[in-house]
């Protein structure tokens, strides 16, 4: 009866294995009692079993988030009373986490570009370069729905195409030295210049329309 879900929630076992938060963090952040700090209620089954909704797992996971900066669990909860105090949801702590987690991501996914574009072009392989560039630049546009995705044929463009369409995007964590490395010395930079003076042209472009209208 441990295992699983019931009537909608998750068990304590599915919290532990779903957010990776041990089962006494779990315990001591719903407790009220001696050694608890109580930072949210779970529902208490017929059976005196406690389930854990949507809404507990966000607390949760928040709490695990906390946990890992180093907080102690009474420092945890003063984080969640210092949010409610300045009227913070848990989905505004939430989004603050995703922001953060975000930006460590896109670090991470720097420096793995510029090691793996490092490794290719140590073994002498250009291609694989073009290939990792290529690769990146496709997390980027998942990530942003505003570059480019494809022409006006249905196909997808080259990375190239994509860096020269989007000012800033060589400029992401470790793009610079991928290109460099695909492309030459200073490629980076002429990539950069470039895409700044399309979107200049574009910009002069549409105020001229503008101003015909």
């Amino acid at each position: 009866m441990d295992q699983g879900t019931v009537r909608g929630g998750w068990r304590i076992s599915e919290v532990e294995r779903l957010l990776g938060l041990g089962r006494r963090d779990i315990q001591r952040a719903c407790y009220g009692g001696r050694g608890g700090v109580a930072i949210l209620d779970p529902t208490d089954t017929a059976w005196g079993r406690r389930t854990y909704d949507g809404h507990d797992l966000a607390q949760l996971f928040l709490v695990g988030q906390l946990r890992r900066r180093g907080l102690s669990l009474p420092e945890v909860k003063a984080e969640f009373e210092g949010s409610r105090a300045a009227g913070r949801t848990v989905e505004d702590m939430l989004a603050v986490q995703v922001a953060r987690l975000r930006e460590q991501a896109e670090e991470v996914a720097g420096r793995l570009l510029q090691a793996e574009a490092l490794l290719a072009a140590v073994g002498g392989d250009a291609g694989a370069v073009e290939g990792i560039v290529a690769r990146h630049v496709r997390v980027q546009e998942a990530l942003d729905p505003d570059l480019p995705s494809g022409d006006d044929g249905g196909r997808v463009p080259s990375p190239l195409a994509v860096l020269l369409a989007a000012p800033g995007l060589v400029d992401g964590p470790g793009m610079a030295l991928a290109v460099d490395l695909w492309l030459g010395p200073g490629s980076s930079e002429a990539v950069r210049k470039a895409a700044e003076a399309a979107v200049a042209r574009e910009e002069t472009i549409g105020e001229s329309d503008e101003k015909k209208r």
